[in-house]
């Protein structure tokens, strides 16, 4: 009798083993080169990919860290392989990392294929709340089909414009008090002021974020922000997987950060939450009575609130820092664009308090931030993922299982949608509107693609103008000569050592 069992027992072992060591062997080895043949029968092709890292040993024997010189052609710098891979196999390709695969999209006419295709099955990649879960979770920015479409429908109505223009009060209370900061440190430097602007663009972002966030700006939520920064720091581009098996269990240091951290974050979100509840009109109260109905997925309420408290500090903070400060970048090196619509601020404001009636006749400066916006959005990646077979347009057939990555900082560049003059900064390109300005309209995504755009537009719109409108009727800038041009493409894309500028008065 007990061998029997033994005999049985052994069994049962071998058998759970052979069935594990089967299912990873299709896992990492026959299922992503079946996804792979379905691509290249569509005429997509792409690099050999190795068997376990598909091709992240080339991806990491390509990648550099070398300045620009200012150039604005940043493509080859943050990510080589992308820009040699689309000499040798054309705009779209196939490349994996680790056992996913993705089919890079940098053709206009496809972008516009996607831009326009509205089913649920291309959804987000289960690798970013995998990969990324500490920092995003399962909130806007990473859920798919009705989990998103009710967190769409929660969170976007907050931002249409009518609530917008009701935010007008919290964006010029945020930039007066940048204002006076900038004053203050250029009276004190006799008139010149040598100024390391980033932190006070984020300030300026993050204050309107609170404000609207949580209905105020408190030490609770100047530590908040200061622990998702360092999230930020340590979490890398959520738009790309790591690629090694198995990798985001194991306790390294840097994953160690990541679980210490998110579990601050979440107790903090949770006590501000709690605060809030009793106080006026917020984003967290709308998220609290979005968590008590709808479609959660596996998402408990109070992960719902957090998770896409976090994500909203991505969509409605960092990011409109972030773009905000490469626009000033672009205004200090183009003085002639600088002056022109510095004329046109006075013009229209003649020393009267900013509204949105002036800040709608302020034509020059949309074109500035529309060109800026085309040239450093902040954003990194656009990814997808098929979660059935989605025909995209007449040519393309997704496969289920596949991403697809489109990269706006190349689409933008593209000298067959933007003319030869593609790498230089010019506004005027845009005095006829988007269409205008590219040839197809559809592959101008610095808000995204489709109908996952990004719902905070019209307050970061509004957010660019009125910021680059108080600063210009106040100071003239050029770039410090301490300045260093070397964009890093982690979360956002970034400078990696900031933007100093000599800031004088008017």
């Amino acid at each position: 009798m007990e061998h029997a069992l033994l005999f049985y027992g052994v069994s049962v072992f071998v058998s759970s083993m052979f069935c594990m060591i089967m299912y990873v062997v299709y896992d990492l080895c026959i299922k992503p080169k079946f996804l792979r043949e379905k691509l290249v029968k569509q005429g997509i092709s792409g690099p050999t990919p190795t068997l376990i890292l598909g091709n992240v040993p080339d991806i990491q024997k390509m990648e550099c860290n070398s300045n620009e010189s200012l150039s604005l052609d940043c493509c080859s710098i943050l990510r080589p392989h992308f820009s040699l891979w689309t000499k040798q196999f054309g705009k779209n390709f196939c490349f994996a990392v680790g056992k996913q695969q993705f089919l890079y999209i940098g053709d206009g006419e496809l972008v516009r294929d996607m831009s326009l295709c509205k089913s649920l099955d291309l959804g987000k990649p289960s690798y970013m709340h995998k990969e990324q879960g500490p920092l995003l979770g399962k909130g806007i920015l990473t859920a798919s089909r009705g989990t998103w479409v009710h967190q769409r429908e929660t969170i976007a109505p907050t931002f249409y414009m009518d609530k917008v223009k009701n935010m007008l009060s919290i964006v010029l209370e945020s930039g007066n008090t940048l204002v006076e900061s900038w004053e203050k440190l250029v009276e004190t430097e006799d008139g010149m002021a040598d100024i390391r602007i980033d932190d006070y663009v984020k300030t300026f972002t993050s204050s309107i974020f609170s404000n609207v966030m949580f209905g105020r700006y408190e030490a609770a939520e100047k530590v908040l922000f200061s622990k998702f920064k360092d999230l930020m720091e340590v979490s890398g581009s959520p738009t790309i997987v790591d690629g090694r098996p198995f990798h985001r269990f194991f306790p390294t240091k840097t994953h160690r950060q990541q679980w210490r951290l998110e579990k601050e974050i979440y107790g903090i979100i949770q006590e501000m939450e709690m605060k809030c509840r009793s106080e006026g009109e917020s984003i967290i109260q709308t998220l609290v009575d979005g968590s008590k109905h709808g479609e959660l997925g596996t998402s408990t309420p109070q992960q719902f609130i957090v998770d896409n408290c976090k994500e909203l500090c991505i969509i409605a903070m960092e990011v409109p820092g972030t773009t905000a400060t490469w626009g000033l970048m672009l205004l200090a090196m183009h003085p002639k664009w600088q002056a022109r619509a510095r004329a046109e601020v006075v013009e229209i404001c003649g020393g009267q308090i900013l509204d949105v009636k002036k800040l709608g006749k302020m034509k020059v400066l949309k074109m500035i931030i529309q060109e800026m916006l085309r040239l450093y959005s902040g954003v990194g990646f656009t990814p997808r993922q098929a979660l059935a077979d989605v025909q995209i347009g007449k040519k393309v057939c997704v496969p289920k299982g596949v991403n697809t990555l489109v990269w706006p900082t190349a689409l933008h560049r593209d000298p067959e949608l933007w003319g030869s003059d593609a790498l230089k900064f010019n506004p005027q390109r845009f005095a006829n509107g988007i269409s205008g300005a590219c040839k197809i309209p559809q592959a101008y995504i610095p808000f995204g693609i489709g109908p996952r755009t990004c719902p905070g537009m019209n307050l970061g719109m509004m957010e660019l103008k009125v910021l680059y409108a108080m600063l210009l009727a106040k100071f003239s800038f050029s770039l410090s000569p301490n300045y260093q041009h070397v964009p890093k493409l982690d979360v956002l894309l970034e400078p990696k050592y900031g933007l100093k500028l000599h800031v004088r008065r008017v």
